[in-house]
């Protein structure tokens, strides 16, 4: 495909249904209508369940990346016919349980997470290692990720997980202290969560259905970017929140050195699913428009070798197999940075508050 056609595109005749294709001209961040091609020839290389081929333009005015044309809403579940959130996992996955130090150490690390919330009692921990977890940077980041950033709850503080998958953080969450509830979309992700016996609501952004104000705390990974209307999506959530309320989310950031490195092959695109891969300025932006304030983003803790051999993976399947053979210190070094300067590291992680008198956590 030519770089004229992808700016211009037509719907032709593909394996995905060409009535169920949209074309939007313009970016669904910031509804520009400047753009470059970022990338041709797209197509589902992780999950291999999505038929079609995908271009990616890049917004001139925001600098995020979008699929045009793209699925439609009415379309969109059949990227998702083979999904790791169909099977439900009956262990709590700990992020920081994959560094040297949370591996090693995993009394140190409970230890440190049982002060920041006393309800939580995670064990074997050490109360002199829950100081001394200071020490390992990279592994407290990874924690403090695990527990996304939350201060301890309130006897009645709730939090909504929005893409919520088999349910583990609601788990996490349950044991820190909150009434934990989550919203999926994906039918057999609620069933798997729900086998667990958590409390799962089937629903999507933006029109959740649910009532307003009712939730301290809204969390959502790896989700806004596979929405088709991201502004109207965080407004719901400014919705759903309580005035004072907090929003935490995680989403892959276009402007990745592992990107850069990998060009179509980096493992933050994930077409079909991606339908947008949003920039800091694109993603503050976005929050802006609906409404909330105090937006900070955090370090996204040591995630780079992680993108990088999934990249690398899929530069292998397609071919291209000698691209960035090598990486271990580059990923350790974008690592350092985003501790930094976290708009700099494989995944962009904010957190925001909606206006008005601040709520008890």
């Amino acid at each position: 495909m030519n770089a004229t056609a992808a700016l211009n595109p037509q719907v032709t005749e593909t394996a995905w249904p060409s009535d169920g294709l949209e074309l939007l001209g313009n970016c669904p961040c910031c509804h520009g209508s400047g753009r470059q091609l970022l990338h041709a020839e797209l197509g589902d290389r992780i999950f291999h369940c999505a038929p079609g081929s995908w271009s990616m333009v890049r917004c001139t005015d925001c600098g995020s990346g979008y699929l045009d044309p793209r699925p439609s809403e009415d379309t969109i579940g059949l990227a998702y016919a083979e999904y790791y959130t169909h099977a439900a996992n009956p262990e709590t996955t700990w992020l920081s349980s994959s560094t040297r130090a949370g591996a090693r150490l995993p009394s140190w690390r409970d230890g440190y997470l049982n002060r920041r919330f006393p309800r939580l009692r995670q064990g074997p921990s050490s109360r002199v290692g829950g100081f001394l977890f200071r020490l390992f940077p990279y592994t407290r980041i990874f924690a403090e990720r695990d527990v996304r950033h939350l201060a301890a709850p309130a006897s009645d503080s709730r939090l909504l997980d929005i893409g919520c998958g088999d349910g583990n953080f609601l788990k996490i969450a349950s044991r820190l202290g909150y009434s934990a509830e989550g919203l999926e979309f994906d039918q057999l992700a609620v069933a798997a969560a729900r086998s667990s016996g958590l409390a799962v609501h089937h629903g999507s952004l933006p029109r959740t259905g649910l009532p307003s104000g009712n939730w301290d705390v809204i969390t959502l990974s790896q989700v806004i970017e596979h929405v088709h209307d991201p502004v109207a999506s965080l407004r719901e959530m400014a919705r759903l929140l309580r005035p004072g309320g907090t929003l935490w989310l995680a989403t892959p950031n276009v402007d990745a050195p592992g990107h850069a490195r990998f060009g179509p092959d980096w493992r933050g695109l994930e077409p079909p699913r991606h339908l947008a891969v949003f920039s800091s300025r694109a993603l503050r932006n976005c929050l802006e428009q609906a409404g909330f304030e105090n937006i900070r983003f955090r370090p996204p803790g040591p995630v780079s070798a992680w993108f990088y051999g999934a990249s690398r993976k899929i530069a292998r399947k397609a071919g291209r197999g000698p691209v960035a053979r090598t990486g271990r210190l580059a990923a350790a070094w974008n690592d350092l940075r985003s501790m930094l300067w976290p708009t700099s590291g494989e995944e962009l992680i904010v957190t925001a508050r909606r206006p008005g008198s601040e709520v008890s956590q």
